[in-house]
């Protein structure tokens, strides 16, 4: 994972990363004061720290559907190939 790589290397700290970026700051004053209104509405994804929300994900486990095992229909008596 690239944010704990960034860690280990002394790059930044998991602190660094609880607080947005300067450009994450500046994107939602500069769309706040937008020309357009629509735009002025717009909502930004929240900010959060990956490496402190992290989850295990959940696990998918593959099962067949009754579907794939529907009785097959008997041959029509008619033809007899």
């Amino acid at each position: 994972m690239l944010l704990q790589r960034g860690i280990d290397n002394g790059w930044w700290t998991l602190e660094h990363l609880d607080h947005p970026s300067d450009s994450y700051c500046r994107l939602q004053v500069e769309v706040s004061r937008h020309i357009v209104p629509e735009l002025r509405e717009m909502k930004l994804k929240p900010h959060v720290n990956l490496l402190r929300e992290v989850e295990p994900p959940a696990r998918v486990e593959a099962s067949p559907s009754p579907r794939d095992f529907d009785a097959a229909t008997p041959p029509d008596p008619e033809f007899d190939f």
